[in-house]
Order: C-alpha cells, then sequence, then structure tokens
C-alpha cells in the first residue's frame, strides 16, 4: 500500500476507515473457506473502535480452525502409526498373508492390481467372519474398506476361533511383493494379526 493510500484512509471518516479495514479479515475467511460476512462484520466493529484492532480479528481467522471438519491424518502417519504398534512389546501379534489374492473380488476387482496399487506397510485392513461361505466354516476374509481382498489361510483357523469367542482382531499389512513381469501386480501380501481386545 503506497503513500497516497494510507492518506487517503485516514482522511476518510472513521466510519468509511472502518468499512475498508473490515474486509482484512473477511478476505482471510475467503481464504481459508470460510463464510465472508461474519468475519467482515468482526473486523468492522473492531476497527470502528479502534482500527489497529483489527489485528485481532485477522490473527483470529488465521488460527481457528473450522468446527465439525477433524484434522486429516494423511496415510502416511496412519501406517507408520501402525507399524509402530506393531513394535511394542505389550502388542500380540501373529504373521499371516492374504490367500486366494489371485482371483478377482465377488464384485470383480482384480485383487493383485488393487493391492498393488492401494496397498503399502502399515496398511490396516479389516477381518470379516464370513459364515455363509460354502464348504470352510472357519473362513475370514480380508476386507480394505468395502473391497474384498482375500481370505485368511485354511491353516490360519485359529483366527476364526478367535472371532467367535469375542476377540478383537486387526490386520495390518506388513509386506507387499510385486512382480514386474506384464503388468505390475501384488504376487504377496505378509500381514501382522493383532489382538486388540480378548473380549473377556
Amino acid at each position: 500500500m503506497n503513500e497516497a493510500m494510507i492518506e487517503r484512509l485516514l482522511q476518510l471518516q472513521p466510519i468509511g476507515v472502518a468499512l475498508v479495514i473490515g474486509f482484512v479479515p473477511a478476505l482471510i475467511a475467503r481464504w481459508k473457506r470460510r463464510p465472508m460476512t461474519p468475519w467482515y462484520l468482526y473486523g468492522f466493529v473492531c476497527a470502528l473502535l479502534a482500527w489497529p484492532l483489527v489485528v485481532l480479528p485477522a490473527i483470529h481467522g488465521l488460527l481457528v480452525r473450522p468446527h465439525g471438519k477433524p484434522e486429516r491424518i494423511s496415510p502416511q502417519r496412519r501406517r507408520a502409526s501402525a507399524l509402530a504398534l506393531l513394535k511394542e512389546e505389550s502388542v500380540r501379534s501373529y504373521p499371516s498373508w492374504i490367500a486366494e489374492l489371485r482371483r478377482k473380488s465377488p464384485v470383480g476387482i482384480e485383487r493383485r492390481r488393487y493391492a498393488c496399487d492401494h496397498l503399502g506397510p502399515g496398511e490396516t485392513l479389516a477381518l470379516v467372519r464370513e459364515r455363509a461361505e460354502a464348504g470352510d466354516r472357519h473362513a475370514v476374509s480380508y476386507r480394505h474398506g468395502d473391497v474384498h481382498l482375500g481370505y485368511v489361510p485354511g491353516r490360519h483357523r485359529w483366527i476364526a476361533e478367535a472371532i467367535d469367542d469375542g476377540l478383537r482382531l486387526l490386520a495390518v499389512v506388513e509386506t507387499v511383493k510385486t512382480s514386474w513381469v506384464f503388468r505390475r501386480r501384488a504376487k504377496f501380501v505378509g500381514t501382522r494379526i493383532i489382538v486388540l481386545h480378548d473380549g473377556r
């Protein structure tokens, strides 16, 4: 702002100065994607009382966070937290892997490609008891969101029994081995099964 502009502002009536200076917090609110009107009124009132007070709503607008929107945790930070959990001595975890990764999911998603694109060490997976699975009363599936990735291997039937007994389990991806033959796909996804709560 040049000197001529400052002189013009000083020559304006107090209300005119307040009207102009009140735009500072309103512009900050717009930049932060908040409603401009309340912040403009906030700045106008402060500037009307004493124009240096406009600094108060300007700083307030920069620092305050919008209500109702939790801070988003980046996938890298979330994965790092899960891997750190595996290293805790008090946490019980057991190795496993995703079986039937080569088959397509029930809705036609190519699991190997999906795993390659969306999974990495530290990614958490849900374990879902598949009671209606034909021919296997111990079936437990791995899910990433709504995507059916495959099953817990048959030799790890204790996982189904643990879920039936009330244990709360969580799977964390430990390794993703990929193949570069023709197209990049995941050929193996190793997991760790964490016991969160024994249900007793």
